[in-house]
């Protein structure tokens, strides 16, 4: 029972890192992005020119969109390895049970693998 339950274990273990690093790296940009703020807000209390004050808020705000870039990518390239993870854990497991290409659930399960194969390709 515990052999038959291992690629279960093995997907839940995928989820659970990848969640854990997505709620790292979203933890990471949120307080980034509060301290960012902060200080924003106190350097332009301190600008008595308006013309300076408005290049400190571009230069800011694109700090913060090159920031939310950076975590964007971090994110779906966690999420492609889990899905390739995944990807290869029901392959692995499909082939040791044998061919099944005759059991209708399998069959819909190919169909649903390959728009997400050709989605993952063409994000990287």
């Amino acid at each position: 029972m515990k052999d038959k339950m291992k690629p279960v274990m093995d997907m839940a273990e995928i989820n659970k890192k990848t969640t854990e690093k997505l709620i790292a790296l979203q933890s990471a940009y949120v307080s980034e992005f509060v301290n960012a703020s902060l200080n924003q807000m106190k350097t332009l209390s301190e600008s008595r020119d308006p013309k300076a004050a408005l290049e400190l808020q571009v230069k800011y705000l694109k700090e913060i969109e090159a920031k939310l870039t950076d975590v964007a990518e971090k994110e779906m390239a966690a999420l492609v390895e889990a899905k390739e993870e995944l990807t290869g854990l029901v392959e692995k497991s499909v082939a040791e049970i044998g061919d099944l290409k005759d059991v209708p659930f399998m069959a819909e399960l190919q169909k649903f693998m390959k728009p997400m194969d050709m989605a993952a390709k063409s994000t990287k």
